[in-house]
């Protein structure tokens, strides 16, 4: 198997036992298992547990500000700009459960310098989130409420997306979406 594959494939077990059994309880040991390697012979694919981890939450971390950025680019209507960030965490718990969760609970075992750089790119994320709120509640678009409030409020009720119990419902993503996406911007537009 070529090393990039390799090193992807651990990176994707790592995610999985990182979000099923949390950072602290998943051993090398237990990664090294998922991939079919020895632990020893796993070092030669990673630097360590804890690399594993800052990899899995920075990629998260960038997946969303690229995707910020994106919208901020092409939209100019809070509430459309809202919508689309709606899609990308939707889009990014569907395809990639694994590292959400461990970039939703996970995060707090990063190491310094990284835990101080990670907090830093979800502090960026959230001005960037809380911009548009306000921009959408001057412009009269958004009801007339805390900005905070209506933040937490939406990725509050898209927290559950990555969790197994999202494969409950038959719901194809392009209409999971959609339904989501109607019910939260109905209660926050004007």
């Amino acid at each position: 198997m070529n090393t990039t594959n390799r090193k992807e494939e651990i990176h994707i077990a790592a995610a999985k036992l990182f979000g099923e059994k949390g950072f602290a309880a998943s051993s090398v040991r237990d990664i090294a298992h998922a991939v079919g390697l020895g632990a020893a012979s796993l070092y030669n694919h990673m630097g360590s547990k804890d690399e594993l981890l800052t990899t899995i939450c920075f990629g998260c971390a960038n997946e969303f500000l690229e995707g910020m950025k994106q919208i901020e680019l092409e939209h100019t209507d809070p509430v459309e700009k809202i919508k689309e960030l709606i899609r990308l965490q939707i889009r990014i718990a569907l395809h990639d459960e694994s590292s959400l969760t461990v970039f939703n609970d996970e995060w707090r075992h990063l190491q310094e310098p990284f835990l101080t750089s990670f907090l830093e790119l979800r502090r960026q994320y959230e001005t960037s989130y809380l911009r548009i709120i306000k921009e959408g509640i001057e412009k009269s678009k958004l009801r007339n409420t805390e900005a905070y409030l209506i933040y937490q409020l939406i990725l509050s009720s898209l927290r559950w997306l990555h969790m197994p119990t999202v494969k409950k419902t038959k719901l194809a993503e392009q209409e999971l979406t959609e339904q989501i996406s109607s019910i939260l911007i109905k209660g926050i537009v004007i």
